[in-house]
């Protein structure tokens, strides 16, 4: 439900129906609260329908424009990725193909029967249990904790450098 004020605003600006603006004349001739709203809106609405508006200058837009060519420019963001991020997650993923086809093609035979083209047998027989070994976990977290300790201290050197920058 609208307020009395939202009410008399749309029956003086006219985008009330027919019925709503029989019930708000009603509610101005009966209710002393509502006629005072209304008369002092009344006044408010002539008032600024009597004020002209200004208009700016000519050259307002010049001058505006000049202003904000005056100001110091903005440092640009860094959206472009260094190529060394994406060099070295290519090297990852180079150096996981390669490892795996050194070790598929260490572990597999090569036979060759006369008159006949020679045979590659590929033994696929993947000892989970070899790789995974005290040792090999020790390695493993030992290189997530210098990840994240590298990852914290990157962390750190930007927040102290946005806190130089925003005191400067």
């Amino acid at each position: 439900m609208k307020t009395m004020e939202e009410q008399l605003w749309d029956y003086i600006d006219g985008l009330t129906t027919e019925a709503e603006r029989q019930v708000i004349e009603g509610k101005i001739a009966n209710d002393h609260q509502f006629r005072d709203q209304y008369h002092a809106l009344l006044a408010i609405h002539q008032m600024m329908q009597q004020n002209e508006l200004e208009e700016p200058s000519m050259s307002f837009t010049r001058n505006v424009m000049e202003q904000v060519a005056l100001e110091p420019q903005p440092l640009a963001l860094k959206t472009k990725v260094d190529p060394r991020v994406i060099y070295s997650i290519a090297a990852i993923f180079i150096l996981g193909i390669c490892s795996l086809l050194i070790y598929m093609l260490s572990n597999s035979t090569l036979s060759m029967q006369e008159m006949a083209m020679p045979t590659l047998n590929i033994n696929v027989n993947l000892n989970v249990t070899d790789l995974v070994n005290p040792m090999a976990l020790r390695v493993f977290f030992c290189v997530d904790i210098l990840l994240a300790l590298i990852y914290v201290d990157r962390l750190l050197r930007n927040k102290k450098t946005v806190r130089i920058l925003k005191e400067a």
